[in-house]
């Protein structure tokens, strides 16, 4: 997609310090909202912007993004600092803001965290779990971020907004995302708190140097509720070679060495004074949640949203969808991945 045009480029360079030729390439990390590094000799910058194409109602809200990273960096939370919002619709049909670019590591896969010993994996996690933490005692009533979103009933809006999106883009009838709709009905805990909710807490949604967690990143689902919801995705997506069919394929943990999904459940403990006995619930919640979303990605992948595509690529998002399904309408959840 033709994206940086020269009169953007120019405008680019009167917003932030950067020159109106600057180099821009595209991180391969992410499915939704669509990433760009931006440099030149001297300065880098990280451009957000939605996919090109298609787009489900209420989401990739740049303006929404931004504001939450303005009012976590000011509150000294782990996240990049936001410079520039545009939305004025005149070089650019859709809104996109910049930020700072963070140095270090994105463990994107399995095949980067090897080359991280024990040790380092232990180091990571805990500093991982630590900011997740952060984020979670972060007083959000207080702050600006107070009208985010609603504040109760965090779990019955996830599955009703989820739903929503899904049958308004539905392709293909999935069993299995329906009986794990049930099963979620079935038993929603109550909501020990009120705080932000990432939305997509994972160790590829991080930046690592020296071993600690330096920025969280990819706040494009982020809003108000039960901060469990992270708990559940980071359980989910701790997963090991051990574990059958897991979805997260190139998850991170998938290299071995790194603590268990019981010691991060202590970790985690050890800075809140939240009760986890739920988690299997919100670990069901998380792979429901996404395989939503992949079945977004694989629509909108197979409508050119994201530019040139392989077919063989298209095919995986779509058996995503299941596999993520599948775990979701998996009864004895907690036991086999545990």
């Amino acid at each position: 997609m033709d994206f940086f045009s020269d009169k953007l480029k120019k405008y680019i360079s009167t917003v932030v310090d950067i020159s109106e030729d600057f180099n821009f390439e595209q991180f391969k990390v992410g499915r939704s909202n669509i990433t760009f590094k931006i440099f030149d000799d001297s300065n880098t910058f990280v451009l957000r912007r939605p996919p090109f194409g298609l787009k489900l109602e209420s989401a990739h809200n740049m303006g929404r993004e931004y504001k939450i990273l303005k009012v976590l960096n000011e509150n000294g939370l782990r996240v990049p600092k936001p410079f520039y919002l545009y939305n004025k619709k005149e070089l650019s049909t859709d809104d996109f803001y910049i930020m700072e670019f963070i140095e270090g590591d994105t463990i994107a896969n399995d095949q980067v965290a090897e080359r991280y010993d024990q040790s380092q994996k232990k180091t990571i996690t805990e500093s991982f779990i630590k900011a997740l933490t952060e984020i979670h005692n972060f007083n959000v009533i207080n702050s600006e971020l107070s009208n985010l979103g609603k504040h109760e009933d965090y779990v019955v809006r996830q599955i009703n907004r989820w739903n929503k999106q899904f049958q308004s883009q539905k392709v293909r009838e999935i069993k299995e995302l329906e009986s794990a709709t049930n099963l979620l009905l079935d038993y929603i805990p109550p909501q020990q708190t009120v705080g932000i909710v990432h939305g997509d807490y994972r160790l590829d949604n991080v930046r690592v140097k020296d071993n600690k967690v330096t920025a969280v990143l990819d706040w494009e689902l982020c809003t108000l509720g039960d901060p469990l919801a992270d708990m559940g995705t980071v359980i989910a997506s701790w997963n090991t070679k051990k574990e059958k069919d897991s979805p997260f394929i190139y998850s991170p943990t998938l290299s071995g060495g790194f603590p268990t999904r019981e010691d991060v459940i202590k970790l985690y403990l050890n800075e809140s004074n939240l009760d986890l006995k739920d988690i299997e619930f919100y670990t069901r919640l998380s792979y429901w949640k996404h395989a939503m979303i992949m079945e977004g990605v694989y629509i909108r992948y197979s409508m050119g949203s994201y530019g040139k595509t392989n077919e063989n690529e298209i095919e995986s998002f779509k058996d995503s969808t299941i596999k993520f399904a599948n775990k979701a309408a998996n009864k004895n959840l907690l036991e086999e991945i545990t």
